[in-house]
């Protein structure tokens, strides 16, 4: 029988499709999605159809046989916490990620077309790795007021994934290695410590605290937060649009494109190199913080994402780190290869799907 499956991978205005037997790629689509088709406002539910919608017409005019897909699969979104591998899509993961309970991102949308592709094709659906994977030891969780709690909200499937990336790269196996692994999108960042294949502290990185990103603030001062609440008479949404796009590249600089930023150092933007300092400097200080859970003792750091073709950036950030551990860059989008990755190991047998509670 064939292992032929589809990966969905869904971005603000895009949704990248790929049918893939076995480890290999067969038919590759980027769907542009019209402003007016799909908007940021829009509902979840309402995202989902029109997704799913043109998925299906993407795949049927490009002559692909929907006969022959057995499976689709898509990155996990923000769930209740829960452990690393791939679940099954049922009604309480896809009524979670419709809920938002853990916050409304794009990345909820993955599991929901794949949900509804694979329910319109009668078969299995997936995610891997939630966003909200939760490995922490107790001491990283506490917070000094029992009704408050850390979450753990970040690029998990991608770190994961350069974990055993890295792992095979020196022959070696990932649940023996102590690293650092920082991942930078095109809106957050997410600094982790993995304790021989655990992850035992991060910061959260969606709506969350650490360093700024290119679309989102990082940590704000708490202080700051209750004047605009109390004085300020600010509103709820006032304070989210804070915490998602103030104190961030694009608030700073009036864009989160990478290539934008490097045109603007190369012409010598002053204010450019202000926020390229500063948000390399955040994210070193939480590296060099990863010292601690790891008990000292650093195998390798890990730096992914884009940003890190900017020379400026990446020097920066390594001239503070480099004596902790070697350093390895990954500028590529890994979302398909780390989607392939773990279907490879379920189809395998090496991986067992995850009934979602």
């Amino acid at each position: 029988m064939s292992d032929t499956y589809l990966v969905v991978i869904t971005d603000d205005s895009v949704t990248k499709i790929a049918v893939c037997e076995s480890e290999n790629i067969i038919y590759q689509c980027d769907i542009i999605h019209d402003n007016d088709a799909v908007t940021v406002d829009m509902a979840m539910v309402e995202q989902m159809a029109v997704r799913r919608n043109a998925v299906l017409s993407q795949l049927k005019n490009d002559g692909v046989n929907l006969a022959d897909i057995r499976y689709v699969i898509a990155e996990g979104g923000l769930l209740n916490p829960c452990v690393s591998g791939i679940y099954s899509i049922n009604k309480p993961l896809v009524e979670d990620l419709l809920d938002g309970m853990n916050g409304v991102d794009v990345v909820n949308l993955g599991g929901l077309v794949a949900f509804g592709v694979a329910n319109i094709l009668g078969v299995k659906s997936f995610v891997v790795d939630p966003a909200s994977i939760d490995e922490r030891s107790d001491v990283a969780r506490f917070v000094s007021h029992s009704a408050l709690r850390k979450k753990s909200l970040f690029h998990a499937m991608i770190h994961k994934y350069l974990g055993y990336l890295y792992s095979l790269s020196i022959h070696s196996d990932y649940k023996k290695l102590n690293l650092v692994i920082c991942h930078v999108d095109d809106k957050t960042v997410s600094v982790a410590a993995h304790k021989e294949g655990v992850v035992v502290d991060v910061n959260q990185a969606y709506l969350g605290y650490g360093a700024f990103g290119l679309q989102q603030s990082g940590t704000v001062p708490a202080s700051n937060i209750l004047s605009m609440v109390y004085f300020k008479h600010h509103t709820e949404q006032e304070i989210k649009d804070l915490l998602l796009r103030s104190g961030s590249f694009q608030y700073y600089l009036g864009t989160s494109s990478v290539d934008k930023i490097s045109a603007m150092l190369r012409d010598g933007n002053k204010k450019a190199r202000q926020i390229v300092d500063a948000c390399a400097y955040q994210i070193s200080k939480e590296i060099a913080s990863c010292l601690i859970p790891l008990d000292g003792k650093i195998d390798a750091v890990l730096l992914s994402g884009k940003i890190f073709s900017v020379n400026r950036f990446f020097k920066y950030i390594s001239k503070r780190i480099e004596n902790m551990a070697p350093i390895s860059v990954y500028v590529e989008d890994f979302r398909l290869k780390a989607l392939i990755f773990n279907m490879m190991k379920y189809l395998n047998g090496d991986l067992k799907a995850i009934e979602y509670v």
